[in-house]
């Protein structure tokens, strides 16, 4: 681990009631998710950090890769086992895109939003003026038993002091991405800026289990900056243009077509 990510400093701190009791670090992974799926299959408790420097073989929304040098980047995996429907899996994914803005907000002094339904969005600067770009993602995978989540995965990665470059799926990241530290004008520490999510994530999760998913449901609707935009939706096959005019509980997009119909979209890639 890098000097700003240092696993013994972290032991000192006051661990949550259930996220990061349990922290295991490594230096470089293929995919924390991967690493933190095959602990769920052992029989880990559900709180579980997985942790990496470098990640070789990470993955995105839609299969895409994610890139993520040594050194640059916040990566890991939070194993879950919640009292929760099948159907109400999503709340999950609310669960850690919220705490993220929230621990972006505290950890770096910079304002988060979200790009439907999970990408934390950070102001850039650019050659065409002040606009969001995408500054970390966010996976959830998960197994059912039952119609019940048996157990859940969420994985992270943030650009944390690394601004993107180059092609990754034929994107390129140099206009579509950004880092923490660029919307922030300075570098920031990984370590604070794990412990906070970590805090983050802990308390919503407490709370989700004590009171449901409607309050996060709020906190995650009011966080799109999509929501009012005109937008264009690629699907598997087709797409959908209108204005994303709301979102439902399960994380499906409502769109107000030119036609005046609305599209309901669970799953999709949304450009402006």
């Amino acid at each position: 681990m890098r000097a700003d990510l240092r696993l013994d400093a972290l032991r000192h701190a006051p661990p949550g009631q259930v996220i990061g009791r349990e922290l295991r670090a490594v230096p470089r992974a293929g995919s924390t998710n991967e690493l933190a799926a095959a602990a769920a299959h052992a029989g880990a408790p559900e709180g579980l950090v997985i942790l990496a420097d470098e990640q070789t073989a990470g993955r995105g929304r839609q299969g895409r890769g994610w890139v993520a040098p040594p050194g640059s980047s916040l990566l890991l995996s939070v194993l879950l086992r919640p009292a929760l429907a099948a159907a109400e899996a999503f709340a999950l994914t609310m669960l850690a895109a919220v705490a993220l803005c929230e621990a972006v907000e505290q950890a770096a002094q910079t304002p988060a939003a979200l790009k439907w339904p999970n990408d934390l969005m950070l102001l850039a600067h650019t050659p065409d003026g002040p606009a969001l770009r995408k500054a970390a993602g966010i996976l959830t995978e998960l197994e059912v038993r039952d119609g019940m989540v048996a157990w859940a995965v969420v994985g992270i990665g943030v650009n944390v002091n690394w601004m993107p470059a180059g092609e990754v799926d034929g994107r390129d990241l140099a206009a579509t991405a950004t880092s923490v530290a660029a919307a922030a004008g300075r570098p920031v520490d990984r370590g604070a800026l794990l412990w906070a999510l970590l805090a983050a994530l802990d308390g919503r999760y407490a709370a989700l289990r004590r009171e449901g998913p409607g309050q996060l449901f709020t906190a995650w609707r009011a966080r799109l900056a999509t929501l009012g935009q005109e937008v264009t939706v690629r699907l598997p096959v087709g797409e959908v243009r209108g204005r994303a005019e709301d979102v439902e509980p399960n994380g499906a997009l409502i769109v107000r077509e030119p036609s005046g119909a609305r599209r309901r979209v669970l799953a999709g890639e949304v450009g402006s």
